[in-house]
């Protein structure tokens, strides 16, 4: 750098200029990485959420299940009788 300065005094804007575009180039291949990581992992425990089943909604089901039930078994014995 000091060499080119000696024939071209104004050559240390372009090392300025050439240092911050690499920190920018290198800080944004980082952060891209970064975010790639922090999506895949989001994405992975969408899915996980997905295969996980919420107990309410079995509890909704045994209702269900019970209603239906009942009403099975109120028509068993008309069914027996006819």
């Amino acid at each position: 750098m000091y060499e080119t300065m000696e024939v071209y005094p104004s050559s240390w804007m372009f090392y300025l200029f050439f240092i911050f575009l690499t920190a920018f180039a290198f800080l944004n291949m980082v952060m891209g990485r970064v975010l790639n990581v922090l999506d895949e992992e989001h994405q992975q425990a969408l899915a996980e959420d997905e295969d996980h089943v919420d107990i309410n909604d079995v509890m909704l089901e045994l209702h269900e299940l019970k209603a239906t039930l009942a009403r099975v078994e109120s028509l068993l014995p008309n069914a027996r009788s006819q």
